[in-house]
């Protein structure tokens, strides 16, 4: 019998080995770990239980019991398993608290970029600082610079870039529409995004070769965190 909300479901449940019921009851385990976390206080500190779970072996256990369960539940598991996993090793792997880990992830998913490529971002352009400026004049996380946010949100203030989710949200739309531009060529979107559209293109134009290592310095070691993002 397996319980949703106050509903009981008989049947496919009752059909699964004893192994294949713990695995599925893991499931909730790792999902809930974030939000057991956030309730002892762990909004601005990195999450470092991830090494209590073993996230193959979790996504397996859902292939496993996938058929017995409602496919549209199992979906939603499937998304909550691969956000708690997430969260958890992007907060460990770069020592964020987790509020701002899942702000950087919620925000790359719902722009459509993928939260790998969004922590790293963030990473090199701010190392995770609110309040970070540049000599140039970029602001705050995704240090953006005023005249290109503005593209995305006209009435936008300067102080208003400091606000984590503002920036977040502007600065990830940015760079999706940067992949969309070059047509999903990460380098390239990634440069624009460093050097700004226009400057790129004056640099390929004249054949000179536009790289300044920001690209690979964001992509170095990169592969995709699995999560839907498109």
């Amino acid at each position: 019998m397996i319980f949703i909300g106050q509903r009981a479901l008989h049947g496919p449940w009752d059909r699964l080995s004893t192994t294949q019921r713990l695995t599925a009851r893991g499931l909730g385990i790792v999902a809930g770990v974030s939000v057991l976390a956030a309730f002892l206080g762990a909004a601005d500190r990195p999450l470092g239980t991830h090494r209590l779970f073993n996230g193959t072996a979790s996504l397996a256990g859902l292939d496993v019991a996938e058929e017995a369960l409602d496919p549209v539940e199992t979906a939603k598991a499937r998304h909550e398993l691969l956000r708690a996993q997430g969260l958890l090793d992007f907060s460990a792997r770069f020592n964020v608290g987790a509020e701002l880990a899942g702000l950087i992830y919620d925000i790359a998913i719902e722009e459509g970029i993928d939260p790998e490529l969004g922590f790293r971002v963030v990473y090199v352009e701010s190392r995770f600082n609110p309040r970070a400026i540049s000599s140039a004049g970029a602001l705050g996380l995704a240090q953006l610079m005023p005249k290109t946010a503005r593209i995305f949100n006209p009435g936008l203030a300067n102080e208003d870039l400091f606000d984590a989710q503002t920036n977040l949200r502007i600065g990830f739309r940015f760079l999706r529409h940067l992949l969309d531009r070059y047509e999903g060529e990460i380098s390239h979107a990634l440069l624009a995004y460093n050097r700004g559209p226009t400057r790129l293109k004056q640099l390929l134009d004249k054949g000179v070769d536009p790289r300044n290592g920001y690209a690979s310095s964001v992509l170095q070691g990169y592969r995709t965190s699995g999560a839907t993002f498109q």
